[in-house]
């Protein structure tokens, strides 16, 4: 399934490959801090179908790209990226609640829950 062209994909693309770029060279300490976690993180819980086939398995989307976008994946196995404190919060525990998707996501024994539907 081919991901819709619109706004919000074609800015996903350019972020997400614009970070990767900066991910895999000698200056990859540009990115902030809590975004390079949450990259790291969706890497780790991302399906590891897409994670080995180099693409979504949905949407078609490059992986790890796809990873460094703002947006989730369709499927989707993470939330959005998340600003700061939102990203401190949820790493200590707390709920985080995506509006767009109406998914609760919380880290329970090191393991993602996600609560809700699309």
């Amino acid at each position: 399934m081919m991901e819709q062209l619109n706004l919000l994909n074609i800015k996903s693309y350019i972020v997400g490959n614009f970070r990767y770029a900066i991910y895999d060279s000698n200056v990859r300490w540009l990115l902030r801090k809590h975004i390079l976690e949450q990259i790291h993180w969706r890497i780790d819980v991302m399906n590891p179908k897409c994670y080995n086939n180099g693409s979504c398995i949905l949407c078609g989307c490059t992986t790890p790209a796809l990873q460094m976008a703002d947006k989730s994946c369709d499927e989707p196995c993470y939330p959005g990226m998340m600003n700061r404190s939102s990203w401190k919060a949820f790493k200590e525990g707390w709920t985080y609640f995506e509006e767009k998707s109406s998914i609760q996501w919380q880290i329970v024994n090191k393991k993602l829950i996600k609560k809700g539907a699309l």
